[in-house]
């Protein structure tokens, strides 16, 4: 598991900061791109953003049973993969709504339980799962959306360029 050393308030500004970039990714987007298909892999952003929130809510539950003394966590690190395969159907099958709502609502609970965590319950195993689970998460879905944003955006405007290319030849 990664190990941050930075003081848990460092740690929750750079949380903040990288859920503002992710939300930024994805603000201004209309239904039908939010519902496009290739995004991450097969993924649309609809699917990202349920794939995102089953995570926040599988870190509160994970690091509600640490702080609690609960034997064992959820998973191990290296179950990631297979938990993305086992819950993709169900993911995918979610509706916008119900997708947004697992977003914003498992983020909002993960983000208050952390915030209300005392300086000393902030030990290597509650920052790995932040560092995992949070801003990592979401830096790096951030990249793939903007990515995928600029691709959709230089394809619009080849297809703008070719047909006013071609409006030229035919005026011509």
């Amino acid at each position: 598991m990664p190990n941050d050393t930075r003081e848990p308030a460092e740690i929750m500004e750079h949380v903040i900061r990288s859920r503002v970039n992710l939300t930024a990714a994805i603000y201004g987007l209309s239904q039908e791109q939010l519902l496009t298909p290739g995004v991450v892999g097969r993924w649309t952003i609809k699917e990202v953003m349920a794939h995102i929130g089953r995570w926040e809510a599988i870190c509160l539950h994970t690091l509600r049973d640490h702080i609690e003394g609960k034997p064992g966590g959820f998973l191990e690190h290296r179950d990631i993969l297979a938990y993305n395969d086992q819950w993709e159907a169900e993911l995918s099958k979610m509706t916008l709504l119900s997708s947004i709502m697992l977003f914003e609502q498992a983020h909002y609970q993960l983000f208050g339980f952390l915030a209300a965590l005392q300086q000393e319950q902030w030990d290597s195993y509650v920052k790995g799962w932040v560092v995992s689970f949070c801003w990592q998460h979401f830096e790096e879905h951030t990249a793939q959306i903007f990515t995928w944003r600029v691709a959709q955006e230089t394809a619009a405007l080849a297809g703008k360029s070719a047909e006013s290319g071609k409006s030229a030849e035919s005026e011509a």
